[in-house]
């Protein structure tokens, strides 16, 4: 009895460490957010596509501004990196670190030019999850990143 507990101890333990990595590989969807900064207040929607590519549209007391780039994910950690910028007033590239908190929630801090900003704060999906109805959120602001050419294999 005691090693039939003892084999599905472990097969739980195994199967928990497989499933970590896979929640955070799920990020493909539309994101928002709300975050404290240096300025004030920004809020913004972040969508990530199939191919872990990003884009985002913010706002911050002084003006609108948008972000691309990409993501790096893996055992339930989620790194939301900015390549490129647009504002009207400069604009120091964000680089989001963020622990899963579910299929639909990451905590985030943020490390920008300036430095690490204290406040944590939270993205949240809502929509084009994997395998929902809504489908994936390809197509969606395509006018804010420059477009992407396939790889050629």
């Amino acid at each position: 009895m005691k090693r039939q507990l003892c084999a599905l101890a472990i097969s739980l333990a195994v199967l928990a460490i497989e499933a970590a990595p896979s929640v955070a590989q799920d990020v493909s969807g539309e994101w928002q957010f709300k975050r404290r900064a240096r300025e004030g207040w920004h809020t913004g929607t972040i969508v990530i596509d199939k191919d872990g590519q990003v884009r985002q549209r913010g706002r911050n007391p002084f003006q609108d501004y948008s972000q691309c780039g990409h993501v790096v994910a893996g055992g339930g950690k989620v790194e939301i990196v900015f390549t490129s910028v647009k504002s009207t007033h400069g604009y120091s590239i964000d680089h989001f670190y963020c622990t899963v908190q579910g299929e639909s929630a990451l905590s985030c801090f943020n490390i920008d030019g300036i430095g690490k900003e204290d406040d944590l704060f939270r993205i949240e999906r809502v929509g084009g999850k994997p395998g929902s109805s809504d489908g994936q959120p390809d197509g969606q602001m395509d006018d804010v990143c420059p477009a992407r050419e396939k790889p050629q294999v």
